[in-house]
């Protein structure tokens, strides 16, 4: 699969991950942007500038572990699947311990970590309780759980109404994630034992990103083979006259859970 545009081709590796989908991990750097105060917010109440130990899962270039060590003093530990993007990472950013590792069966012992954090994470993955339960088995008692940042593709907000946020779904369905994970999170955070809260960040492009962006949101609806080249360049006809007319606007909830690790949970086999 490639992702076309107008003026040439983007090549698309496979995974589930959004950093194999040039379009997703877009989202995810401006997701980033937009949501920097409301993490802040997060990590004073995790205490994050006071934790000994944390563990970022998916950590994929070190965007976010970039953002971590700036706010802490902690010993961080950062992993993911992929040894190139650990290599990248690497590259970039000093004092942080990185290596490969899975998610689903994680090497490191039961109870080390104050807080173990993740962003963008659950909705790629297949088998967010299991991943979910080891997360909670490094996690110290009385320490957090934390999921950053779960779009929820199904209260996709999008008026006039082209059918844009139904593509995703579909899209995003085809590429075997979740797109209603947003929506789910509370409810797994819950079942696996913690002491759940829940808060949603609204994310609205302004007229400035949406005429930067909005071809790269219609070409991976195209190159998910949803619709045709034909109605690819009639969406953007219709689409660049109302950005122009300040008529468009385009809304995702990103939903974040905080986890509290509580004295009695009882931790439940792997699955």
């Amino acid at each position: 699969m490639s992702y076309y545009h107008k003026n040439g081709v983007i090549s698309m590796d496979k995974g589930f991950c959004p950093i194999h989908q040039p379009h997703y991990y877009a989202d995810f750097l401006r997701q980033l942007k937009l949501t920097k105060e409301y993490r802040k917010k997060i990590y004073k109440i995790i205490g994050l500038k006071e934790a000994r130990r944390v563990l970022e899962i998916g950590c994929r270039m070190g965007v976010v572990t970039k953002e971590l060590r700036e706010n802490t003093s902690a010993q961080i530990t950062a992993i993911d699947s992929d040894h190139l993007m650990i290599a990248e990472a690497q590259e970039n950013i000093d004092g942080i311990e990185f290596f490969r590792d899975s998610s689903e069966s994680l090497s490191m012992r039961d109870e080390s970590y104050d807080i173990v954090i993740c962003h963008y994470f659950f909705m790629w993955n297949p088998k967010p309780f299991g991943q979910l339960m080891e997360m909670i088995r490094v996690c110290k008692k009385g320490g957090y759980v934390v999921a950053l940042a779960e779009p929820d593709y199904g209260s996709w907000m999008e008026y006039p109404d082209l059918g844009l946020g139904e593509y995703h779904r579909k899209a995003l369905i085809e590429l075997k994630a979740e797109p209603l994970m947003g929506r789910r999170l509370l409810s797994i955070f819950s079942s696996g034992g913690l002491e759940a809260t829940v808060g949603v960040n609204n994310y609205i492009m302004n007229k400035k990103e949406l005429e930067e962006h909005i071809e790269a949101e219609w070409c991976a609806v195209m190159n998910s083979g949803i619709i045709t080249e034909e109605e690819y360049d009639k969406k953007m006809i219709e689409e660049k006259k109302m950005i122009e007319e300040n008529l468009r606007i385009i809304n995702l909830p990103l939903v974040s859970v905080i986890g509290k690790k509580i004295e009695n949970i009882r931790l439940k086999k792997k699955i």
